[in-house]
Formats: C-alpha cells, sequence, structure tokens
C-alpha cells in the first residue's frame, strides 16, 4: 500500500536570509578556488596570504607546477569587490590555468587572458595582473605586469629591494594588449613578494606610497625565518584591522631561494664545474629547439661573436638537441635534454644531456663513405664535428660536450 502523500509547507525564507546564504556559497566556492597547498619544491619556501575584504573578492592568486623544471606565479586583482568581481575572478583563474597549460611565457598568457577578459567581460570592469615562470635549475624568473602593483625582489644578503617592473596594459582593457618579459636571476637568500595594493593598507591607510614605503621596512626590519613567518605576521595585522574597515581585498606570496643544489648537481653531470655561472634549458619536444637555441644565440649576440659563427653554433644546436631526443631519449616526452652553456669573449662550451641508455661515438658510421649515405645514424654528429672547434662525450655516452672558439681568438693563438 502506498502512503497517502503529505504536503508540508515550509516557513518562507526571507529575502535577506536568501542573500546571507547566497554569499556563504559563493564564499565556499571562492574558498575552494584558493590554493590549499602550495607545491613542495626542493630549495624553495612558499607562503601565501588571502583575505577578502567582504563574504568574496576579486584578488586571487595560484602556483603551478608546469612541469619539473618550470614555477608558474599569477596573482590578480578584479575592479570592485563582492560578488561581482568574484564571478569575474573566478573566469580570470579558469583563463590563467588553461593558458598556463599551452605556454610557459607569462606575457603570452596575459596577452591571451586580456583577450578572454575583453571578449567576455564588461568594460565596467578590469583586471591588474603580474605572472612570472621560475625556472627551478637556472633560478631564472621570467615575469610580465599587466597594471599590476609591482612586486618586490629582496636581495636579504645585501639588505636591498628591487621592483619587478614591465611595462603593460590592464586586462580586458583593449582587446590587444601590449605585454613584455623581462628576466632576472635569483640567488639563495633572494626573497620575492607578489601581492595586491589591498597589503598596503595594513601598514598606512589609503596611502599607497606610504604603504609601500612602511612595508619595505617591515620586511627588512624583521629577520623572519621562512616566508611562513612572514604571513603568519601579516595575517596577524589582518586580524589587528578587523575592528577598523579593511577596504580592499589582501593576497600575498612570499618566496625563498633556499639552494641551488639540483642545480650544481647538473652542471657536474654535464662536464662543468660547481662554480661555473651555466645557464640551464630543459627540453622533451622538438618543437622547443628553436626557442632553447634562440636563448643561446642571443647570449652569443651579446658577446660579440660573428654572424658566421653563430650561423654554424645555431646548425651544431640544433642537430645535437634533436639526436638527443630522438637517438638518446627515444622520442619518450616523458624525459627531458638538459642543455647548459657558458659563454665569454674567447669561447662557447656548451653540453648537452640526455636521459638514454647511451652509446659508444667510436661505432658510429662515417656518412660520407658510399656504403653509409643511406643509413640515419652518423649525419649529425658528422655536421656538428664540421661546426664547432671539439667535441667529446662522457663515458657513458649520453652527454655531448662542443666548444667553439671565438674566430679572432683562434686566429691569434
Amino acid at each position: 500500500m502506498i502512503p497517502e502523500q503529505v504536503e508540508v509547507e515550509l516557513p518562507a525564507m526571507t529575502e535577506g536570509q536568501e542573500i546571507l546564504d547566497d554569499l556563504a556559497l559563493a564564499r565556499q566556492i571562492q574558498s575552494g578556488m584558493v590554493p590549499q597547498t602550495l607545491p613542495n619544491i626542493n630549495g624553495l619556501a612558499m607562503a601565501a596570504l588571502f583575505n577578502p575584504c567582504r563574504a568574496v573578492g576579486g584578488d586571487l592568486y595560484d602556483i603551478i607546477q608546469l612541469s619539473p623544471d618550470l614555477l608558474a606565479f599569477y596573482i590578480f586583482d578584479v575592479s570592485g569587490h563582492g560578488v561581482s568581481a568574484a564571478l569575474i575572478s573566478a573566469m580570470a583563474k579558469v583563463s590563467f590555468a588553461t593558458h598556463f597549460q599551452a605556454s610557459n611565457s607569462p606575457e603570452t598568457v596575459l596577452a591571451r587572458v586580456n583577450a578572454d577578459v575583453a571578449k567576455y567581460i564588461s568594460r565596467n570592469f578590469y583586471i591588474t595582473a603580474f605572472a612570472a615562470v621560475l625556472d627551478l635549475h637556472s633560478n631564472r624568473l621570467t615575469y610580465c605586469n599587466a597594471g599590476h602593483v609591482y612586486p618586490l625582489l629582496w636581495r636579504r644578503p645585501e639588505k636591498t629591494f628591487s621592483p619587478l617592473k614591465t611595462p603593460g596594459l590592464l586586462l580586458g582593457v583593449f582587446e590587444e594588449g601590449r605585454y613584455e618579459n623581462r628576466h632576472v636571476h635569483l640567488q639563495p637568500g633572494d626573497w620575492f613578494f607578489l601581492y595586491t595594493d589591498g597589503l598596503f593598507g595594513l601598514f598606512s591607510d589609503n596611502n599607497e606610497t606610504a604603504g609601500r614605503a612602511h612595508f619595505e621596512t617591515f620586511i627588512g626590519g624583521n629577520n623572519f625565518e621562512d616566508p611562513q613567518k612572514f604571513i603568519d605576521e601579516c595575517r596577524s595585522l589582518c586580524q589587528r584591522h578587523m575592528n577598523q574597515t579593511q577596504l580592499d581585498d589582501i593576497s600575498a606570496i612570499a618566496v625563498e631561494v633556499q639552494t641551488q643544489s639540483r642545480r650544481n648537481r647538473l652542471k657536474v653531470d654535464l662536464g662543468f664545474k660547481m662554480s661555473d655561472p651555466v645557464y640551464l634549458q630543459f627540453l622533451s619536444y622538438y618543437e622547443e629547439i628553436d626557442e632553447a637555441a634562440g636563448n643561446i644565440l642571443r647570449d652569443m649576440d651579446d658577446q660579440g661573436y660573428s654572424d658566421d659563427t653563430i650561423r654554424k653554433m645555431k646548425l651544431a644546436i640544433t642537430e645535437l638537441l634533436a639526436n638527443a631526443i630522438c637517438h638518446g631519449n627515444k622520442e619518450d616526452h616523458s624525459k627531458k635534454v638538459t642543455i647548459g652553456h657558458l659563454i665569454d669573449c674567447e669561447a662557447i662550451v656548451l653540453s648537452v644531456l640526455d636521459e638514454g641508455e647511451g652509446f659508444d661515438p667510436s661505432l658510429i658510421p662515417d656518412p660520407t663513405l658510399p656504403e653509409n649515405l643511406v643509413r640515419d645514424h652518423g649525419r649529425g654528429i658528422y655536421i656538428v664535428r664540421n661546426y664547432v672547434d671539439e667535441l667529446k662525450f662522457n663515458k657513458r655516452g649520453n652527454c655531448a660536450t662542443a666548444l667553439k672558439y671565438r674566430a679572432d681568438q683562434r686566429a691569434r693563438e
């Protein structure tokens, strides 16, 4: 027998209660978008703060490990406050996450996020943002700004501050924004801070210039053990301001560079000394060869090498990297190729290390012999030997080191 259905009349919910419930749900959703844990990276200490001025806010940040060697940071601030800003920040975070999966260039990511915001969001809103990618082996930080309050680099051993500035338009104002990558090499003991401008309100009410000055004094005057201690103190300041009106959302990330042990181990594997100022790069795909080679060729140009030498090195670099991906790693893209270079005014030293089993270079056939003309192996190494002054391999055969002297230096010798 089916029981008789009885309609139960629930008490009507007031409009005010509905709004409160909606805000509580929105806060719960936004809290889920804030990273609950940060990547655990050997050699880095990191901590972060998220403190909206209302139930929900327009600030968000994230730290994404793009690969074992690349770590992406971004932070942004949506104009306005409340639910509308929170909705836009949610869309922006999805956009950032999507484009960082496709590119590790901050300027490219900001340009693509700008296009998304300009397309889908009313011009009544805009976003300021800062994005950066840290190469975990070279400690090279590539960064780009989109109208955001500039982050600070604190050289703790020297007790100096440097702003991380680049030109860049606000996101969502123009369909085609202009953004520019810049670079800085970090050293053990360096800290860098990303934040939204609401942080300055903890140090000076409604005065960004004074707030920044007091913020720098706060950092320099406290011997914080690690970034978590710094963030804990900022959180305490937020608590002290609870009885006052917090006018803006507050978000912050603090990062400390602790060690270069991973980098030093790789330098030794590549045949360099730990003390050598080697620039390291990592790749797994053929499509990444041009960018890696371009970094080396630009350093050669900066040192005044001739166009002919640069051209020959481009061919040699391309062959070495292609061989490492194809023959060394067997096109297994889960494995990486490490390339390290050291360039001065006299010579270029370039080493390429793959994760393959290695080989015996003496067994490579001579591609100039008639019987080897149609064979696949040997041509790349033959080209490299003809374009560099020295080419040698480690005992295992998975690391090739090429040496190229400056042409006028060889003439003097």
